[in-house]
């Protein structure tokens, strides 16, 4: 970690937002949003909701938070999201947009 990163917080968020063209009940979905979701909270130790969409089909919004000791930490997270869920071949990935910001150890008084 970079001397000038010591006590800061860096974290990250995203919006990913999927097509579920095979699915033809929201009992499917929820069951493939459910094992999407899985495997990007063990393959990145990070946090997952379903944050749109959850009356749609084939539509789904998933809202994710990293938080790390370094910049370099929360993007590389944020890079890999893309191709963790495109792992499976029934999930296409329609949009991406996220923010990256820092939290500093000694907040202004």
């Amino acid at each position: 970690m970079a001397r000038d990163d010591a006590g800061r917080v860096h974290h990250g968020v995203a919006r990913v937002d999927l097509h579920l063209p095979g699915i033809d009940s929201l009992k499917g979905k929820r069951a493939l949003v459910k094992a999407t979701i899985a495997r990007l909270q063990n393959d990145l130790g990070c946090a997952v909701a379903e944050v749109g969409y959850q009356e749609r089909w084939q539509r789904a919004a998933l809202g994710i938070s990293t938080v790390s000791g370094s910049a370099t930490g929360v993007d590389r997270v944020l890079d890999r999201l893309t191709a963790i869920v495109e792992r499976d071949p029934r999930v296409e990935v329609i949009d991406v947009v996220d923010v990256v910001d820092v939290l500093d150890a000694d907040p202004p008084l």
